[in-house]
């Protein structure tokens, strides 16, 4: 349901594929209560926002925010020392027009609070998750419908860190047979993968400091519209 086909969808869209090739997405759970699906870039893209709009059995859908300056730094390591789609300094790449734009999380937020039912959308702060992980996960499991039990005593698993990466092609090799290998033998796998091709957490820059005060500052103002929107948005935890 992205506004366009890009590398991640070719395979099904919207544009190209009738909704048959989605629904092969959830094969072997058509039976199922509740059913998930997660796209990160749901949250900007009107295509899904009209579609899950206009369904009879309209989805609940979740958001989680990081706050701004955080999230855009994390990403911009992911792109310059992970995937390798970038080589420029931060203080460049904050000038490109999608950055701002995927900050302005409020913006986005309000147009599919007005295009979905009252309490069909629902939103968390990434680092209320990660400061109460079990108690936090219980509370969107009980928003869905599911047993918030199942989350009593979870192992929770960091995988997505911001590492280096050695060989960009090597990556990218790995990502297409990500989705052929199932999970188990990705978990015994991935150590050895990133001892081979990684070169370790991608520290903080000290030069980057001063960009990500000012883009911090810049875009304080977040929480605040967020808390606007939920009163129970634990804005302070982005001071």
């Amino acid at each position: 349901f992205a506004d366009k086909v890009n590398r991640f969808n070719g395979s099904a869209n919207v544009h190209e594929h009738d909704l048959d090739q989605y629904q092969a997405f959830f094969k072997g759970g058509e039976d199922a209560t509740v059913r998930f699906e997660a796209t990160a870039h749901y949250l900007y893209e009107k295509v899904a926002r009209d579609h899950f709009s206009n369904w009879a059995h309209k989805p609940k859908v979740i958001f989680l925010f990081r706050e701004p300056s955080k999230q855009m730094y994390s990403h911009y390591k992911m792109e310059r020392y992970r995937t390798k789609r970038i080589d420029m300094q931060l203080s460049e790449y904050i000038q490109r027009p999608q950055i701002n734009d995927h900050v302005d999380y409020a913006k986005h937020l309000r147009a599919w609070m007005d295009a979905m039912p009252e309490g069909q959308v629902r939103f968390w702060a990434f680092e209320d998750l990660m400061s109460r992980k079990e108690a936090v996960m219980k509370e969107i499991a009980e928003y869905v419908g599911v047993d918030p039990n199942f989350y009593d005593g979870f192992d929770f698993e960091h995988r997505n860190e911001s590492v280096a990466i050695k060989s960009g092609t090597f990556h990218q090799l790995g990502l297409k047979l990500q989705p052929l290998i199932p999970h188990a033998l990705q978990r015994a796998l991935l150590p050895i993968y990133m001892k081979l091709n990684s070169g370790g957490r991608v520290q903080d820059a000290p030069e980057d400091a001063a960009v990500l005060a000012s883009f911090k500052k810049d875009w304080s103002h977040v929480g605040q519209a967020l808390q606007a929107l939920d009163p129970n948005f634990p804005a302070n935890l982005w001071v």
